[in-house]
């Protein structure tokens, strides 16, 4: 649009030598013309509105555009190399911890109470051997009773003796020589009586003989009475003899008894009751032998002392512990598995142990004995892991936290560079690149880390190539330049 705008024509002249001798087309058409200060303002403000419109879009086009980036397809990030996966042979391992403890821990302490402790041969890490002296108490009560009860015994057994053989030998003897002369009695009134037998057959012959002389008148009646006198004589001596038999066989008989009862001895109830009182003093004689014993306290077995709880002076008690032992000095690990790791865990399997907080070298333990339970609360059974004995290594001690690596053996798994591995949302994560050069963000399931490598359980096959440096500098999406591969 043409404006008039008069202007006088000097002023148009000194304007139109500042922008080189031209005029804008909106005021070639008015010089000459007279001026008007109303036209002039318009024309100012047109003018300032143009050249405002001008200038936002020179920025607009010149300085907005150039801050924004370069599309990613014609923009190169990062140069990168790639590498494939591969398949390795991992050793499997099984982590697991625990806390050190004995084997077969052993309390040792006194069998009998009240009596002082008097002395201490044994002290804390001290190894012992089975039946060692390890401290000794006051027994000497307890020694005066056992000489008392030995001597009642001894009386006690004498006592037996008396009542099992109550006779004397010089008795015995003077029981067998009565009862032999017994017997010479019967032997000698059975002679007696044979010759009383003899005499009187012959004085009953003769009376009879004479009493026939008689009748014929050769003797006279006197000579056959005395005949017939001494046939009755000779038969009561008959008799007579035979009662002296009869009183001396049973002489004979009562001198036996005497003797027998002599050789016998006692009577049986007087005999019980002494055995009875003997085995009563016995068995008191045996149980302060045993308490007499028992002042002297042993070690059960071999083993290392881990703690004595005891001093010189304390008053033994049954209830009080005085040493506590680990049984041959063997230590196990008792570690705590989660109960889907206990399935893949065998007896004799070979364990690398290393204590926690401490610097020392690993030592190998096997597996003993896996736990038939699990704990209802943490899901949590324990696997027993023996070590070697505290006088071979004394890198574990008993309350030590431990770690250890189950050697499970060998398996072929995918395996990637640890370079090649970064984490996104605590998520393992790989770049491969396209066809195109583009970055490809993959993620996978990682495993087991086995020096430079890791395992892939998923997200991967074999062969397939993957950033192997500088993966945690790219993002999904962006262009990238293969350089080489390994």
């Amino acid at each position: 649009m043409d404006l008039e705008v008069p202007m006088q024509t000097t002023g148009i002249k000194s304007e139109s030598s500042e922008h080189g001798g031209k005029l804008p087309a909106f005021l070639s058409s008015s010089v000459g013309r007279p001026p008007n200060k109303r036209k002039i303002v318009i024309a100012a403000v047109v003018s300032v509105i143009v050249l405002a419109t001008a200038g936002g879009v020179a920025f607009k086009t010149f300085v907005l555009d150039k801050a924004k980036p370069a599309s990613p397809s014609n923009h190169t990030v990062l140069t990168v190399e790639l590498t494939p996966v591969k398949s390795a042979s991992f050793e499997r391992k099984l982590l697991v911890s625990g806390t050190v403890a004995a084997w077969d821990p052993v309390q040792v302490g006194s069998e009998v109470n009240g009596l002082k402790v008097e002395s201490i041969a044994v002290d804390d890490g001290a190894h012992v051997k089975k039946g060692q002296v390890m401290a000794t108490l006051n027994g000497s009560i307890l020694k005066a009773q056992l000489a008392q009860q030995e001597a009642r015994l001894s009386a006690a057994q004498a006592s037996l003796s008396k009542a099992i053989q109550p006779n004397r030998p010089e008795d015995l003897t003077a029981l067998r020589a009565a009862y032999a002369q017994a017997q010479a009695s019967v032997a000698q009134e059975d002679s007696n009586l044979i010759r009383a037998r003899a005499s009187y057959a012959e004085a009953e012959a003769n009376a009879r003989r004479y009493e026939g002389l008689v009748r014929e008148g050769a003797v006279s009646a006197q000579e056959g009475l005395n005949r017939a006198t001494l046939a009755k004589t000779t038969a009561a001596d008959v008799r007579t003899a035979e009662q002296k038999v009869r009183a001396a066989k049973f002489s004979a008989q009562q001198a036996h008894e005497r003797l027998s009862m002599g050789l016998s001895g006692g009577r049986t109830e007087d005999v019980t009751m002494s055995r009875a009182s003997l085995a009563e003093i016995q068995a008191t004689v045996n149980q302060l032998r045993s308490q007499v014993a028992q002042t002297i306290i042993k070690a059960p077995c071999d083993g290392l002392v881990m703690k004595r709880s005891v001093h010189i002076g304390d008053i033994a008690s049954t209830s009080k512990v005085m040493f506590d032992l680990v049984r041959d000095g063997r230590l196990e690990l008792r570690a705590q598995v989660p109960e889907a790791d206990l399935s893949r865990i065998l007896p004799g399997e070979k364990v690398e142990v290393q204590a926690v907080h401490i610097e020392s070298k690993p030592i190998v333990g096997v597996v003993r004995e896996i736990s038939p339970s699990i704990d209802l609360d943490s899901r949590l059974g324990t696997v027993r892991i023996d070590l070697p004995s505290s006088q071979e290594s004394d890198a574990l001690r008993c309350g030590n936290f431990a770690r250890g690596e189950i050697l499970l053996g060998h398996e072929p798994v995918l395996v990637v560079p640890s370079d090649a591995v970064v984490y996104k949302d605590n998520r393992a994560i790989v770049f491969t690149v396209s066809a195109d050069q583009t970055a490809q963000m993959r993620f996978i399931e990682t495993g087991e880390r086995n020096l430079d490598s890791i395992e892939v359980k998923s997200g991967l096959k074999r062969g397939e190539s993957i950033v192997a440096k500088g993966a945690g500098f790219l993002k999904d999406g962006d262009s990238v330049k293969v350089v080489a591969r390994q």
